[in-house]
């Protein structure tokens, strides 16, 4: 290894609130230059180590150990450490760092100029160059807006670009590329490599998945409650001859369907959905007709703009479509009052990898007795038979009923609009990204609860997703959107084996690549 960065020895760190320690006698060295990447499933004591790096840590949480930056003398570590060398702390967009009510370019602008120590116009200036530098990133205009006006995507190359104009000699990057579509994803990966290559920076990076780790490449550390479990290359990490709980992490990251076979049944019975030469957005496209019937499921594949959203607005009677007809349940949607498509709907289920979509002042309780109630109009005591047996299948039972949705994790979240869509026994379930901001277990998980509602419930699924493992995992067929209009459809097998279209090649790389590291921006 090269000279050192970082060194950690026997690092604890105690919250106020927990059992466990979130980290063991954890120590890591990082040599200058090098990657490291933190992989490890929700919990396991990579966050804490973030926090205690960045000066960040929750209230009532207890240190002790040693940090080392650089050649400086070693530092116990009691309280929040200010590191010598030029930290800079790179963040994901689901972490919502930004205030929602100022310029997207202004508050990034001042980051920057704190950490250089110039004036705000030199950091602004610091800030266009370093977007120049990445191929793929928006204008700097388009930063002038305020944060939930840009999409996931474009404030991750917001963040990139502060991180690096602020010129780094230590980067802590904090699933910095979750939430993401893959092929973003990967393009800011590959930014990131290169910019790395430039400035010769260290990087640490928190991971919960495998791909990421396989495009940055470097050395991975799989930490489990606090501990390293074992450290190396990602190619040896991922082989038979791996600790059992690497072997067990590397599995759940990978789809049982995920491999091109042969083509799966699709659907049975009469159509719950049939669109007929339908055009749904405002630009005149080549119109599209199809019907989906109980059981089947078909997967929307493209990022943000592609169209999907606007289809499946359609297909709901939310939006009325430029030309064609609609037949939900054997109803024509277009002909129908609002009150009557709304009645409509409730045969349809939602879950969506958005976890505010839930009341978050509700119960675990109400919240999946709610569809109960107010549709089904059951007695008080059938409502809670049916309410307990549905948290049990998605394995919440074990949780306080009485416990908010907002006490809640991302994953308990995800499973609680399983079980509402269970007791809501639905016609028809519109799955928008199930699996993004998941660990490699909870995507595992999740994964096998949804194919156990649609065996189960029979109904049709209608996948929205950019990630093409997932899609394979889930569906039978696939419909590829691209600028509003299907470029590319049929069995998903088949698309994935032999795909017509660049951009279906570029969605499938993505999500289904080798594990090589990416290779940085010429």
């Amino acid at each position: 290894m090269s000279a050192p960065c970082l060194t950690i020895a026997e690092l604890t760190v105690e919250s106020a609130r927990g059992v466990r320690p979130e980290l063991d006698r954890f120590s890591l060295a990082v040599g200058a230059g090098e990657t490291v990447v933190l992989l490890g499933e929700a919990g396991c004591g990579k966050e804490a180590v973030m926090r205690v790096l960045a000066g960040a840590p929750e209230p009532g949480e207890t240190f002790a150990g040693t940090l080392q930056f650089g050649m400086a003398d070693a530092e116990r570590v009691s309280k929040p450490v200010k590191p010598p060398l030029r930290t800079v702390y790179l963040p994901s967009v689901s972490s919502h760092p930004l205030s929602p009510y100022a310029s997207t370019v202004s508050q990034l602008v001042r980051i920057i100029a704190r950490k250089l120590d110039v004036p705000r116009p030199a950091a602004r200036e610091e800030f266009a160059h370093a977007l120049e530098r990445l191929t793929g990133a928006p204008p700097l205009a388009a930063f002038e807006r305020k944060p939930p006006a840009l999409s996931h995507e474009a404030l991750a190359w917001g963040f990139f670009a502060a991180a690096f104009a602020q010129k780094p000699e230590f980067l802590l990057a904090d699933h910095a590329l979750s939430r993401l579509a893959p092929t973003q994803a990967r393009m800011l990966a590959r930014a990131l490599l290169a910019e790395q290559q430039r400035q010769g920076f260290a990087m640490l990076y928190a991971a919960m998945n495998t791909e990421v780790a396989a495009w940055l490449g470097g050395r991975v550390v799989m930490m489990r409650h606090g501990r390293i479990v074992e450290e190396g290359p990602i190619a040896r990490l991922s082989s038979a001859q791996a600790h059992a709980y690497t072997q067990t992490f590397f599995k759940a990251m990978t789809p049982t369907q995920s491999v091109p076979g042969a083509v799966r049944p699709t659907g049975r019975g009469q159509p719950v959905l049939q669109a007929s030469g339908i055009e749904f957005t405002r630009e005149k496209r080549p119109a599209l007709t199809f019907e989906l019937r109980r059981g089947a499921a078909l997967a929307l594949l493209g990022e943000d703009g592609s169209g999907r959203h606007a289809l499946v607005n359609v297909l709901l009677g939310l939006d009325r479509p430029r030309a064609g007809r609609v037949v939900l349940d054997a109803v024509d949607v277009g002909i129908l009052s609002e009150t009557m498509k709304l009645r409509l709907r409730r045969r349809v289920a939602m879950i969506v990898g958005n976890d505010d979509v839930l009341d978050q002042r509700m119960t675990l309780w109400d919240t999946v007795a709610e569809p109960l109630r107010a549709h089904l109009k059951l007695p008080r005591d059938l409502v809670a038979t049916y309410r307990d047996a549905a948290l049990k299948r998605v394995g919440l039972a074990s949780l306080p009923g009485d416990r908010t949705v907002s006490e809640l994790s991302a994953f308990d979240k995800r499973r609680l609009q399983v079980a509402r869509a269970i007791v809501s026994a639905p016609l028809l379930a519109v799955i928008d990204e199930p699996l993004r901001g998941l660990d490699a277990f909870a995507q595992s998980v999740m994964r096998d609860l949804l194919r156990n509602l649609r065996a189960q419930e029979g109904p049709a699924f209608i996948v929205i997703t950019a990630d093409v493992a997932a899609a394979n995992a889930l569906c039978d067929d696939a419909m590829v959107l691209q600028a509003g209009q299907v470029i590319e459809r049929g069995p998903l097998a088949e698309l994935i084996r032999a795909p017509k279209e660049a951009y279906t090649r570029a969605l499938i790389e993505a999500s289904l690549g080798s594990l090589s590291p990416a290779a940085p921006q010429g």
